[in-house]
């Protein structure tokens, strides 16, 4: 379940993550993590389609005779229970969205979120959104301008593929992988003497009824 990927051990993992990475440098850390970046209706269309013409195909050439109201209705009902049943089927979604589309929905909602969370407001533009996306099992890693310009060529490229290759592995190892960046961010921004906490540490999640009724700060 979704929720599981971000339970308890999870949660504080991440807490130790971001303090981990904020106490080696001046990055501000913001982390994401959202049950979906798009809605894939497309999946559930095809799953519809594909069950609406099987159930007409075994109405049409099966043994038992069905009443022609039935060969015209049943096959649509058919067709929308499994289109709504892809719903509760996540790795159905995944499969029939090619990699290349979901990872412009997960980079296009990071990048809005980037914005709707403040990431970019603070003052050295040291912002640094950690985007989890669930259902595509995939991460984005958005700096902002001040961070993006002093990291190390393919720092950026190698923590989206590390975060995004654990997303299978439950929260909990994901945050690690995020702790072991720390050093990477202090290389590209050293913590200050009068460095403050400019942005919330809590985790922004929508994958629990408790998180999706939290107001957004």
């Amino acid at each position: 379940m979704a929720a599981a990927f971000l339970d308890a051990p999870a949660r504080d993992a991440f807490g130790r993550a971001i303090v981990a990475i904020e106490c080696a440098s001046a990055v501000e850390v913001v982390v994401a993590v959202r049950r979906r970046s798009a809605a894939y209706l497309h999946a559930n269309v095809i799953a519809g389609g594909v069950a609406a013409i099987a159930g007409l195909a075994v109405m049409l050439f099966g043994d038992h005779v069905f009443a022609l109201s039935s060969i015209l209705i049943d096959p649509f009902v058919v067709g929308a229970i499994a289109g709504a049943a892809v719903e509760l089927l996540p790795g159905v979604k995944r499969r029939l969205a090619p990699a290349a589309m979901r990872r412009r929905a997960v980079v296009r909602a990071a990048r809005a979120t980037f914005v709707e969370r403040g990431v970019h407001n603070t003052r050295d533009r040291s912002g640094l959104l950690v985007y989890l996306s669930w259902l595509e099992r995939q991460a984005a890693v958005i700096a902002d301008s001040g961070l993006e310009r002093r990291l190390a060529l393919g720092v950026r490229d190698r923590a989206e593929r590390a975060l995004t290759a654990a997303m299978a592995r439950g929260g909990a190892q994901v945050a690690r992988e995020l702790a072991q960046l720390a050093a990477a961010f202090a290389a590209a921004m050293p913590r200050r003497a009068d460095d403050v906490n400019e942005l919330p540490d809590v985790i922004d999640s929508d994958l629990d009824r408790r998180d999706r009724n939290r107001p957004r700060r």
